[in-house]
Order: structure tokens, then C-alpha cells, then sequence
């Protein structure tokens, strides 16, 4: 009875930094006791949980709730966070290499200085998000909502910004080389110092809400048939006469 009661406190002791904190709502030891245990929680309520610098490679957080949690530092490399509510979460410094943020909420969220390098963040929500300093490094934000989002010096060097909306964000000294922006809203976007070398400007609505011909398909001028993306390790889609011919 003795072990059994010493096994129990040595687990409580352990468990005490994710629960410090935490507001009432979200002391939910079952769930997080879940999470740590077998690397999966997907649909789980974690509202406000806190899981500073925790260990949370490969884990399954699909559709969570992680609202005003407290990630800063936290490693979610590799990472199922797809359609997860992340809201005002505090995510500073956080390993999110090859994480599937796809479709997840990320408004409002304080992702300053995180690696997302070859995230997937397509049609996600980022609308007021702090990226300040954030690797961004070929990661997918085809279509992805960034209203107003603070990504000063943000390196997104060879990134997927097709059809994303940047209106009003602050891209100033962000680098943007090898960047695919084609159909991307830029309008009232701030530029100063941004970096655009080898960036894919066709279509995209600018900051003065003129459309950018950059990088469109000029007739007549000869295109080889496909090239590597000089930034990751991915084709871009290269036009040669007469269409566009999609090389992945």
C-alpha cells in the first residue's frame, strides 16, 4: 500500500508543472495525463493548459482545444494539429517542424520566434498572430488568413502563399525570396525592407491594390519545362506554351 501510494504522489510530482497555472476549467488531469501518456489527445479540451517546454513530438491534437494555452517553448515537432483551436495561445519559441497545422485557429496567437519550417498551415486562421522572427521557411499558407498579422523579419523564404490574405499585415524586413504569392492579398500590407528575390508575384493583389504581373507567363518568351524550387525541395508549377504544366 505504501509503494502504491509513493507510485502515486512520484506521478503527481511529475505532472505538477503542466497543471501550475492552469485555470480551473482546464485542470483536467484524465485528459492530460492522457496526452503524456500516449502521445494523443484529438478533440481534447485543453483550454488554457500548461505545457511550457513539454515534450509533444508526434503528438496527435487534432481538433483540441488549446486556447490561451501556454506552449512557449514546447516541442510539437512533427505535430497532428489540424482544425485544432489554438486562439490566443502563447506559443513563443516553439518546435512546430513538419506539423500539420492545417485549417487550425490560430488568431490572435503569439508565435514569435517558433520554427514552423515546412509546416502545413493551409487554410489556416492567423488574422492579428504575432510571427515576429518565425521560421517560416517553406511552409504551406496557400490560402491562409493572416489579416493584420505582425510577420516582421519573419524568414518565409520559398513558402506556399498562393491565394493567401495578407491585408494590412507587416511584412517589413521579412524574407520573401523564392516566396510563391500568386494570387495572394497584399492590399495595405506593409513591405518596407521585405526581401522578394526569385518571388512569384503573378496576380497578387499589392499594398497600392494594383495586380502584379511578376513572375506571370510572357508570351512568346521560352520556358524549360520545370525547375527546382532553389529554397526547398519541391518543383514550382512552371508555365511553358501554351498552359501551365503542374510538376510536383
Amino acid at each position: 500500500m505504501t509503494k502504491i501510494k509513493l507510485t502515486m504522489l512520484t506521478a503527481a510530482i511529475l505532472l505538477l508543472p503542466f497543471f501550475a497555472a492552469v485555470p480551473l476549467p482546464a485542470q483536467n488531469l484524465p485528459l492530460l495525463k492522457r496526452l503524456l501518456e500516449t502521445r494523443g489527445c484529438p478533440g481534447c479540451d485543453l483550454f488554457g493548459a500548461s505545457l511550457n517546454r513539454a515534450d509533444l513530438f508526434g503528438v496527435n491534437l487534432s481538433g483540441a482545444i488549446l486556447s490561451r494555452a501556454d506552449l512557449i517553448d514546447a516541442d510539437l515537432t512533427a505535430a497532428d494539429l489540424m482544425e485544432a483551436n489554438l486562439n490566443n495561445a502563447n506559443m513563443r519559441n516553439a518546435f512546430l517542424i513538419d506539423a500539420d497545422l492545417s485549417r487550425a485557429d490560430l488568431s490572435r496567437a503569439d508565435i514569435r520566434g517558433a520554427n514552423l519550417e515546412n509546416a502545413n498551415l493551409s487554410a489556416s486562421f492567423l488574422k492579428d498572430a504575432s510571427l515576429q522572427f518565425a521560421n517560416l521557411k517553406c511552409t504551406n499558407l496557400s490560402g491562409a488568413k493572416l489579416g493584420q498579422s505582425d510577420l516582421r523579419n519573419a524568414n518565409l523564404t520559398g513558402a506556399n502563399l498562393i491565394g493567401a490574405d495578407l491585408t494590412a499585415a507587416d511584412l517589413s524586413g521579412a524574407n520573401l525570396s523564392g516566396a510563391d504569392l500568386r494570387e495572394a492579398d497584399l492590399s495595405d500590407a506593409r513591405l518596407n525592407k521585405a526581401i522578394l528575390k526569385d518571388a512569384n508575384l503573378c496576380g497578387a493583389l499589392m499594398p497600392n491594390r494594383s495586380k502584379s504581373r511578376r513572375g506571370c507567363p510572357v508570351k512568346g518568351e521560352p520556358q524549360a519545362v520545370f525547375k527546382m524550387n532553389n529554397y526547398c525541395n519541391y518543383c514550382h508549377a512552371i508555365y511553358t506554351e501554351p498552359q501551365w504544366i503542374n510538376i510536383f
